[in-house]
């Protein structure tokens, strides 16, 4: 098979997310954490297809095929791997490095090497403005700072720099490196006008903010005009290029996705001030958009890194209006969303600036789930006495509601809404029926037909016929969810000899692998993005458990769920050895029915030890 580069695979498992490219062939439906459709691969009435957005993996119930996004394509297009890492690359915008020779490969090469090197100015470029903060020519760069309270520490971390307030500086110090002025225009740190040969610099004068991808490459900036006498733009942005795209840009990100974890949920903030403000104050999860409105690729960004979302938006008009539209873009990417009500006229940095980390951690943990703030909101702006004020507020609110795809998740909204404006649930529930009715007409990307009001049912888990297998399976539910068990097993000493050597075996190999190296919590990312994912028993233990959690060790409280665990790996252990005494007994058996003199002496000595081991291992199963 063709060489492909391991950051190539890892690039393209950090960006193709398997809902969008699964949703681009079949029509998928949110149930709870997970999407199910009729399967693309055998004929069927009832949807049994699940895909799972945080494992990304899919797993039919009826055929059991299985696997993750390379595996997917493989299947639907018929292809092999290189073919099917070709087209989500393609799909993606990557570039492949040559493989050999050929001009479409030798192209392909030279548009890798070209975006390198556009990647390589950027990151230069960043250094070089940040160099340019020593020096009397950034004063008023320092000046700015210093009203705004931020510190070395923060310059430092955020790599802020200054752009000299000249005609072709960056441009000129640029071509001494050697880098070339197509590259230049073509990443942004340029501007060349038409009909023109002559270049010159993009950002001049201004305090300078290098934005970076997730992997934390620099690819493009933010820059903030200095001289409150110069009457253009307060701020300034690259534009849209190959190695920028602001709607698919979360500024802090690669801070922040760290912290997602711990925090439980990401901070979505307005600007860069407000970000480096929230991380001073130890707020490690803030981030937001870069230099546009919140994006449906932002909300599915965040979608694969965490399922709750916080908004800490200015409390003005125009954070109100911007707090509504992000809210129901993360309710239709299935992010549970918080709202924090800041003072009027304030933000995350001057709140920061005000009162110190205390007291904006204080605010930012001062939130409301988003319906009940957003009903607040426009209660404040509508008259509730008046139809027509009841009406507004009833249709901000349902406009929240009607991206979430959870059938319950709406239904428990509408309910509350009802209670508060008093209005019978019928009403409201019409009401949003036809919103919903009228997004899936109308909706420029809904080219599959719609689905039922009725939600399909949740397949029943079809656990497999051969005794081993279940066990096998059982086993691989438990390690993958659980550490305790996980460590036990492979502490076991026979640990090598009961596990077979089938695609369950080693997929439990592989776990027990990683809790030797002290790695379990990435044992089950590590078996998805492993072939061993496409083996139906593999694939069923991770499109459904039966052990669901991830723990590490047990917390107080939890003695019955434990004694469950317990239970359950000491009848897989037990299981599993006496099939292998089984297997060594028929074999024994097999042997003495040819064997004789010392051979047949020694064989029955063997089984009649095996015999026993089997009656003492029965004995503690009871």
């Amino acid at each position: 098979m063709a060489h492909i580069p391991e950051e190539i695979l890892d690039e393209i498992r950090r960006r193709a997310d398997i809902v969008d490219v699964i949703g681009s062939t079949v029509s998928l439906q949110k149930r709870g954490n997970d999407y199910w459709a009729c399967c693309p691969f055998h004929q069927e009435k009832t949807p049994s297809f699940k895909v799972d957005p945080q494992r990304q993996t899919y797993y039919c119930f009826g055929c059991k095929k299985s696997g993750n996004v390379f595996h997917y394509v493989q299947e639907s297009i018929n292809t092999d791997f290189v073919g099917a890492v070709e087209w989500l690359a393609d799909r993606l915008g990557i570039v492949i490095p040559e493989r050999g020779g050929g001009g479409d490969a030798g192209a392909a090469a030279r548009r890798r090497e070209w975006r390198d090197v556009g990647m390589r100015l950027l990151g230069d470029c960043a250094e070089w403005f940040r160099q340019n903060m020593v020096g009397e020519q950034a004063r008023q760069a320092h000046e700015y700072l210093r009203s705004r309270e931020i510190d070395a520490d923060a310059v430092a971390r955020f790599q802020l720099g200054y752009s000299p307030d000249s005609w072709d500086a960056l441009c000129q110090w640029a071509q001494r490196q050697g880098y070339s002025p197509d590259l230049l225009v073509a990443t942004g740190m340029a501007v060349q006008k038409e009909g023109h040969k002559t270049i010159y610099d993009r950002f001049r004068g201004r305090l300078m903010f290098p934005i970076w991808d997730e992997l934390g490459r620099v690819v493009g900036f933010s820059a903030r005009v200095l001289d409150p006498a110069v009457k253009t733009s307060k701020y300034i942005n690259s534009p849209e290029s190959e190695f920028f795209q602001k709607g698919s840009i979360l500024y802090a990100f690669n801070f922040a996705r760290q912290s997602l974890k711990q925090f439980g949920h990401a901070l979505v903030c307005e600007g860069q001030l407000d970000v480096i403000a929230c991380h001073r104050a130890g707020l490690t999860h803030a981030l937001a958009a870069q230099g546009t409105a919140f994006t449906v690729n932002h909300a599915r960004l965040l979608k694969r890194s965490t399922s709750e979302v916080v908004l800490a938006f200015d409390a003005d008009a125009a954070g109100e209006k911007a707090v509504q539209r992000t809210v129901a873009l993360l309710h239709g990417a299935g992010i549970n969303v918080s709202v924090v009500t800041l003072p009027q006229g304030e933000d995350p940095d001057s709140v920061y600036r005000r009162g110190g980390a205390s007291a904006l951690q204080q605010m930012m943990g001062n939130s409301q789930p988003a319906v009940p703030y957003l009903f607040q909101q426009s209660s404040v702006r509508n008259d509730l006495t008046r139809p027509e004020g009841l009406s507004a507020v009833v249709n901000d609110v349902l406009a929240a509601i009607k991206p979430i795809e959870d059938a319950v998740i709406r239904t428990a909204h509408c309910q509350w809404l009802s209670r508060q404006v008093k209005l019978p649930e019928r009403v409201l529930f019409d009401a949003l029926h036809a919103l919903r009715s009228e997004q899936r007409d109308f909706s420029i990307g809904n080219q599959a037909q719609p689905w039922a009001a009725k939600p399909p049912a949740m397949p029943v888990f079809q656990v497999p016929v051969g005794a081993s297998e279940q066990t096998l399976q059982t086993l691989l539910d438990l390690i993958l969810h659980h550490e305790a068990p996980a460590r036990l097993l492979a502490a076991e000493d026979d640990v090598h000899e009961i596990i077979p050597d089938t695609p369950l075996g080693q997929a439990l190999l592989r776990v027990l692998a990683a809790v030797d190296q002290n790695e379990w919590d990435d044992s089950e990312q590590e078996l998805v993005q492993h072939d061993l994912v496409r083996d139906p028993l593999v694939g069923a233990v991770l499109a459904q458990s039966h052990f669901p959690g991830h723990t590490t060790v047990a917390a107080p409280g939890e003695a019955a769920r434990v004694e469950k665990h317990r239970q359950a790996y000491g009848d897989c252990l037990q299981r599993l050895r006496l099939e292998r005494l089984n297997a060594q007994i028929e074999a024994r058996k097999a042997q003495l029915a040819t064997a004789g003199g010392n051979d047949a002496r020694r064989l029955q000595s063997e089984l009649m030890e095996l015999l026993t081991r089997k009656s003492q291992l029965r004995a503690g199963q009871r």
